[in-house]
């Protein structure tokens, strides 16, 4: 058994320069998930989604700086009308649109009209994932906070669900998922992981950086609201990019303040124990210290 590192630490990433093509990207990733988010909330709690949509558009309006969103364009619209349940609540459109333009920190006011801005990659994922956050926390403050956080977790899982990769490769095995990710050049992500297989249908990986998301959530202060929205939906996301068959376990993430992301894959087909290494087996799980680790690996828990 080897352990093999992959991928490179890199300073200032967050500051780097990407294109961002507004009305490619704000359907996938915002108004499907808002949507998505109002319809499942007026379908499980329909007593109460007039608060809860009141105290959304509460939230929104207190988080943008500027009011940079006055009325929608034609090519806005006519994204907006296959949004059913957002289309119900037109102030809860215009603050949302306002808050999404200000998270992506761009010079020009008109960003949704423009084919094409260029802002930081902290901004781009601001823009992805710091709406769900409020979302999730308006919930909380509509309804009891337990039931409210089960009420995510059966959302986020049905929206993967419901919305699959639309281009999953064929797997093969968690071996050569593994090959894949050890071979030609294993420098240039910026995600720094520790693979190895376990054994037969079990593959480690250990994140030792979460350069987007925990990296660009620093400012966000309710650690359990962060890790629903940012981690949460990996057991889905994980099982519908590989196989049906394939189960993550995770027990740290850097996100709930942990040095790293402990994951396990494990295929069901082959071995159906999901009982995931103990902390000592992750501390040890480097480079060169096989051996160590191990010893921690065989005790499980």
């Amino acid at each position: 058994m080897k352990f093999v590192q992959t991928g490179t630490f890199r300073e200032n990433y967050l500051e780097e320069i990407v294109d961002f093509k507004s009305l490619e990207n704000i359907e996938n990733m915002f108004l499907e998930k808002l949507d998505y988010f109002i319809g499942f909330v007026s379908k499980e709690k329909p007593e109460i989604i007039t608060k809860y949509v009141k105290n959304l558009v509460k939230k929104y309006q207190g988080l943008a700086e500027d009011n940079l969103f006055e009325k929608p364009s034609e090519k806005i619209k006519k994204i907006l009308v296959k949004y059913i349940y957002l289309s119900q609540y037109p102030d809860l459109i215009k603050v949302s649109l306002n808050y999404f333009i200000n998270l992506l920190q761009a010079k020009e006011k008109n960003v949704l009209d423009m084919p094409e801005v260029k802002i930081t990659k902290k901004a781009l994922i601001q823009a992805w994932i710091y709406h769900s956050y409020y979302f999730l926390q308006a919930l909380t403050e509509t309804i009891d906070r337990e039931e409210a956080v089960k009420l995510f977790k059966h959302y986020i899982t049905n929206y993967y669900l419901e919305h699959p990769p639309t281009s999953r490769g064929e797997f093969v095995s968690l071996e050569k998922r593994l090959e894949d990710r050890t071979s030609g050049d294993t420098t240039s992500s910026e995600w720094v992981l520790v693979h190895t297989m376990l054994e037969d249908g079990k593959y480690a990986f250990k994140n030792k950086n979460c350069p987007t998301l925990a990296d660009t959530m620093v400012d966000l202060t309710d650690v359990e609201l962060k890790y629903l929205v940012a981690c949460y939906g990996d057991y889905q996301k994980f099982r519908g990019t590989t196989n049906e068959n394939i189960i993550l376990t995770m027990e740290h993430t850097i996100i709930q303040g942990d040095s790293y992301c402990s994951r396990v894959l494990h295929d069901t087909r082959i071995d159906y124990d999901l009982r995931h290494p103990p902390k000592e087996f992750w501390d040890n799980f480097e480079p060169g210290k096989e051996e160590e680790a191990m010893k921690y690996y065989k005790k499980k828990k």
